[in-house]
């Protein structure tokens, strides 16, 4: 009888080792670990030939954010772009730029806690 409870308290701890890990894995992150910096950007008409590129970015912790938005032709010659580094928790960057009839490609490339993101939209006018 002895043989057998030792048994099965030696199962319950082997299991316990086995489970506990996992519990502790699900247990919620702090909110800097949840938190990410996020981007939103396009190209609008104003009038006629007049065009705003225009990009968001929330910065929720206000990491150091190092953000660049370009507007290129079609063979990819740059025609216009605006830059930024800031630390606000809500990055804006505009400029308004002129557009004949044509194929455009808007690209917004930002560096935040050590990594790149690139991401790219195409616009026909």
């Amino acid at each position: 009888m002895k043989k057998k409870a030792i048994c099965i308290v030696l199962a319950l701890l082997m299991c316990m080792m086995v489970t506990l890990p996992t519990f502790a894995d699900s247990i919620a992150e702090t909110p800097e670990e949840r938190a990410t910096v996020t981007a939103a950007f396009g190209l609008k008409n104003i009038s006629g030939s007049t065009y705003k590129m225009w990009a968001k970015i929330d910065n929720p912790l206000g990491v150091s954010v190092n953000a660049r938005l370009t507007v290129y032709n079609v063979s990819y010659s740059q025609i216009a772009s605006v830059s930024t580094t800031s630390t606000n928790t809500i990055i804006s960057l505009n400029r308004t730029v002129a557009l004949s009839s044509g194929t455009y490609h808007l690209i917004l490339t930002y560096t935040a806690d050590g990594s790149t993101y690139s991401f790219e939209k195409t616009y026909s006018i």
